[in-house]
């Protein structure tokens, strides 16, 4: 075999018939800032020599020449080498030509231009250096540029291709048994070829003739032999290019150009050539910053040979946004695809998400998907995932037809195609794959052997049959050949980077709450502005539409999961101040709108008080700025006196209050007025017992207010370990935990005996492998500390709420929290806030529920999941941490408790015992990831019966959306004081998303059934129409619903998602 590596070798070093060195090139470095700007241009020394170059990570060179072919190499393929390690983009006469980088160092030039010189320009970047995994000890981004190859080549193109062929049959003959004749008989023919060539005259070797004929008959031999595997493998190409990870979102702008410039110029020399490319978002990238790439990026689609896959608009994390933002996905980047390319996706391309939500199947279907493709599953760290083709079966029942694909970013040569081949294990099945050849994570793609290789697959003898594909294809053969396949239910569990529920908190937080904001904003414009112009409302939803464009970019998979460089979080916190402003001024838009049509005229101040829940909901606002002395009250538009709370200020007035605003009708309002009134004293109290009646309490309330005025209050602020309410009495120990929660309507003791709830668990934080993805299984052995209480006082007590407040020190951090018991509602918020100062640390919550249980239900997008709570097989041990939503819930026959949270994702469970997770302190990629100042809050819900009875979806929604409340003038109005401008019927059916239709055309309401049961809705509004659709998340209108006006009535299966569209609504108020 030493004799055949030598004679490869010749051949590539025979592969330049002549090459001229590049010297004359003109420098400049520059800072790239974001897309199209750039710090001026310096100068570089001329003369410098580019064998030795001096360069600084995070520059931008720019490379300028001004080139003339040789009249004698005219008509030959020649080519620009240029090796630099760096990341470039050649353009040619202004033009994007073809990306530059360790794996692309080699162009070929166009012929076209005759005699005329070539304007060159290379724009090269030297990557920034990521900082070392702490844990392992490497970096992974390359080192700096210090030496660049530049040159013009003459290719001795047959050489070249010898060189390819004898490589392929080489290559192949490795892979096979010594003992196989056909291995043998594969050396003996690169033998003879090999002495073909020594034979050579060397102007043969020059003119080529001679090689092309060696090359002739070596594949005549090598087909001769014959022999190979059965199945047939899809080649497809691609680049997974990640929005951001250890770059920042404005280099992959860059990144993007580079790599389809790349594909456009190997699609110009191998016609045969298919690649399958994924995330509009990278498309509007290149319109946006190289339209003129872009027009050609289009013909290359419509010629059928780039292909269109991956119908949202990121390749986003599918654990943590939101069922609304997985309809958005798919509706922004499907709408993209069709009103740029005339089409959609059907399939969605997953390959690198980690993990997939058990409600996906449907949300997919929803959005014009039939199939799924991911690789991630074969990183599993404890049990194999069974099966590479089967039907992901949802919670609905929906059937998903789903591929894993076992790798991404391959090569093509035949070591590849074998262990590809070999990793497939439903051979007997189907037997065909896919194979997603080019390089990735930070683009680059296909390079030109790879298309060499795959060009000569029927040289691969002993390995299947591999040719050019389409995802399409490859999906549709199966269709058509009908195999029996297996089906998986529930959630696609990775069993990996269990981390990511939680990394980077804030990021997570302000996803959570820009989700909330945009639907708040949506629902108020769609219901309260309709009144206003057309042209006013297309302004808005524009501006919540861009919004909503941020949201979903910054849900990519390596951004939200918390897994990117301190850059991408530095850039995502800038986009979140604008995703807040837009979204705030969407939302006030509505809400003034809506406001000015409602009657408010009456005695005192008048507030409208707004629900965007599909159900009446008891509201607590807090007003303040208005002056209310001592004597204020709050009424509603019948007259009825609310409960009201002042919250005490200087000078014997009080600052704001607290008013309970009860029934406030679903997706609708509530006016009330605060008027001064004599005798109306209601200051939130700061001491006393938990008992006594109303006039102890507003005696109590006044003493207690002039007290703390006079710094004297200490004493009636102080509570001893024990509290209580009309709904439970709590008793806790000297750390401020609670050892014993008595549910009175339920005569039921919440807490383990023995045991303590809301008691903080601090554990050391080392992953194995991958730090800011990682929780690893063995970290409850490695406990780092308890909590100190520093502090705990009564900081307030009313009539609508107590408030007990804690102190406590954790490691470096401090933790303070309120903990509210509400006397109107049974639900406990533990509102938080915590100094983060750790590192390689873990903080979680627990709360031992004394019910017996094996199983735990929690809120995923649309719907919910139960899983065990035991760890009998090792799936189950696999899954010591998983992801959920608003809430989790713990319940036996006839009682159960939910814990519920406002931005919150990571949990375990454990028998009847609930973790939440809470922060982590990962120092990879970003060393500053979590540090700071972090809010939650997270909520006890106990209550009898199970969760569906008990309405636990409400009770999440509730603490997720705080009622808007508005100051306005008293004024007349054509709306009355209270109303609900949407009303339906069902118990467990959610009315999640009212927006306006995309084309304008009408209104989109998306209903889902959240308990797993069945349930018929009448939905009631206020609105004329003249059709009802049934639509789905890309708002097209399928089959007709209600061709008049009148109640709208929808069946619903267990956890089914519909979409209706509401054709050109008209207000009939």
């Amino acid at each position: 075999m030493e004799r055949i590596r030598r004679f490869i070798r010749e051949l590539s070093d025979a592969a330049w018939l002549e090459q001229i060195e590049l010297r004359n090139w003109k420098i400049t470095k520059s800072a790239y800032l974001v897309p199209g700007k750039y710090t001026e241009e310096a100068g570089y020394p001329e003369g410098q020599g580019l064998e030795r170059f001096p360069s600084t990570q995070g520059t931008t060179y720019f490379f300028r020449n001004e080139l003339t072919i040789p009249d004698r190499w005219q008509g030959g393929h020649v080519g620009l080498v240029f090796a630099s390690g760096g990341e470039g983009l050649l353009r040619i006469g202004g033009k994007s030509y073809q990306g530059l980088d360790r794996n692309h160092t080699f162009v070929t030039l166009p012929r076209e231009q005759g005699n005329r010189p070539l304007q060159l320009e290379i724009e090269l970047f030297d990557p920034i250096p990521e900082p070392i995994d702490p844990l392992n000890r490497q970096a992974v981004i390359q080192p700096p540029i210090s030496s660049i190859q530049s040159k013009l080549v003459l290719v001795n193109r047959p050489v070249q291709s010898l060189m390819y062929t004898a490589t392929v049959v080489r290559d192949s003959a490795v892979l096979l048994p010594e003992q196989d004749m056909r291995r043998t008989r594969l050396i003996e023919a690169l033998h003879a070829a090999m002495d073909e060539f020594v034979a050579l005259d060397p102007d043969a070797i020059q003119d080529g003739g001679g090689i092309a004929e060696i090359e002739r008959r070596l594949a005549e031999r090598v087909k001769a032999i014959g022999g190979n595997a059965e199945g047939l493998i899809h080649m497809i190409g691609q680049s997974h290019i990640d929005i951001a990870w250890l770059w920042p979102a404005r280099e992959t702008v860059r990144k993007t150009s580079r790599t389809f410039a790349t594909v456009d110029a190997l699609m110009r020399e191998y016609p045969q050539y298919r690649y399958a490319q994924s995330q509009p978002q990278l498309f509007a990238y290149l319109k946006d910053n190289d339209p003129e790439l872009y027009e050609r990026v289009k013909g290359r689609i419509k010629e059928g040979r780039w292909e269109l896959v991956g119908g949202m608009w990121v390749e986003p994390d599918l654990n943590l946004p939101s069922g609304e933002s997985l309809m958005r996905q798919m509706l922004y980047g499907q709408r993209f695809y069709l009103e740029e390319f005339g089409q959609t996706s059907d399939i969605e391309w997953l390959p690198d998400t980690f993990g997939y939500c058990a409600s996906l199947p449907q949300i997919l279907r929803h959005g014009g998907i039939r199939y799924f493709m991911t690789t991630k599953l074969g990183w599993n760290d404890t049990n194999v995932f069974p099966y590479d083709l089967f039907h992901w079966v949802g919670i609905d029942g929906t059937p998903m037809l789903s591929y894993l694909n076992h790798g991404v970013n391959e090569n093509t040569l035949p070591k590849d195609v074998h262990d590809h081949w070999q990793s497939y294990r439903q051979k007997a099945v189907h037997p065909e794959q896919m194979l997603l050849y080019g390089h990735g994570d930070g683009g680059g793609g296909v390079t030109r052997e790879m298309l060499e290789y795959i060009g000569r697959s029927g040289l691969m003898i002993g390995q299947p049959a591999s040719e050019y594909s389409t995802a399409a294809a490859f999906f549709a053969g199966i269709e058509a050949a009908g195999p029996q396949l297996p089906s998986w239910h529930g959630d696609l569990y990775l069993e990996l980077h269990r981390g990511t529920y939680t990394t980077h908190g804030r990021n997570k937080r302000n996803n959570r709450k820009a989700e909330i904001l945009y639907r708040e904003a949506e629902v108020w414009n769609t219901l309260g502005a309709s009144s206003l112009p057309a042209e006013r409302q297309r302004e808005v939803q524009s501006t919540l539409h861009d919004g909503w464009k941020l949201i979903l970019l910054n849900q990519f998979h390596d951004i939200i999961p918390g897994s990117a460089i301190t850059e991408a979080y530095e850039t995502s916190e800038k986009e979140y101040t604008e995703i807040f402003a837009k979204g705030d001024s969407g939302l006030r838009h509505g809400l003034t709108a809506l406001a000015g049509q409602i009657a408010t005229a009456g005695e005192g101040k008048p507030y409208i008080v707004f629900n965007s829940l599909g159900w009446s909901r008891d509201a607590v606002i807090e007003v303040s700025g208005h002056g209310f002395g001592r004597s204020v009250a709050a009424y509603d538009e019948n007259g009825a006196r609310l409960a009201l709370d002042l919250l005490p200020g200087t000078g014997g007035n009080a600052e704001a209050a607290w008013v309970r605003v009860p029934e406030v009708p679903a997706f609708g309002y509530k006016t009330i007025w605060l008027r001064s009134e004599a005798g109306s004293m209601a200051a939130a109290s700061v001491g006393g017992a938990a008992d006594g009646g109303a006039d102890k309490a507003d005696i109590l309330a006044a003493v207690g207010q002039i007290l703390q005025e006079k710094g004297l209050a200490a004493k009636e602020r102080m509570f001893t370990d024990r509290w209580e309410t009309e709904h439970y009495r709590l008793t806790f120990n000297e750390c401020g935990e609670i050892v014993s929660l008595w549910d009175k309507a339920a005569d039921h003791e919440i807490v383990k005996p023995g045991e303590a709830a809301n008691r903080f668990h601090f554990f050391h934080d080392r992953p194995t492998l991958w730090d800011a993805w990682d929780i690893d299984s063995r970290y409850e052995q490695q406990p780092a500390g308890q909590t100190k209480l520093l502090e705990s006082r009564l900081a307030a007590r009313g009539k609508i709420k107590d408030v007990l407040q804690f102190r406590w020190r954790i490691g470096q951090s401090e933790i303070t929290q309120d903990l509210i018991l509400y006397h109107h509602d049974r639900r406990i918020d533990f509102r938080t806030k915590v100094n983060w100062n750790e590192a390689h640390k873990l903080l979680k919550v627990g709360f031992p529920i004394d019910v017996v249980t094996d199983k735990a239900t929690y809120e995923i997008p649309f719907g919910a999941l139960e899983r065990v709570t035991h760890r009998n097989t090792s799936w189950e041990q696999a899954q010591y941490e998983v992801c959920g939503h608003r809430f989790v819930d713990v319940s036996e026959r006839g009682y159960g408790v939910s814990l519920l949270n406002d931005c919150k994702y990571g949990y375990d469970v454990q028998g009847s015992t609930i973790r939440l997770s809470l922060l982590r302190a990962p120092k990879w990629p970003d060393v500053t990831a979590d540090l700071g100042e972090h809010e939650f809050t997270y909520s006890l819900y106990p209550h009898l019966g199970d969760w569906q009875t008990a309405h636990t979806v409400r009770a999440a929604a509730e603490l997720n959306h705080i009622p808007a409340a508005l100051a306005v003038e008293a004024h007349p109005g054509t709306l009355p004081p209270a109303q609900s401008l949407i009303g339906f019927t069902g118990e467990h059916v959610v009315l999640d998303t009212v927006k306006p239709a995309e084309d304008g055309s009408g209104v989109i309401l998306r209903f889902y059934e959240s308990a797993g049961g069945r349930e018929r809705v009448e939905l009631r509004w206020n609105q004329l129409y003249s059709k009802v659709y049934v639509s789905n998340a890309l708002e097209q209108e399928l089959d007709l619903l209600a061709a008049e006006a009148g109640p709208i009535r929808l069946d619903f299966a267990p956890y089914e998602i519909k979409t209706i569209k509401v054709m050109d609504p008209i207000s009939c108020n």
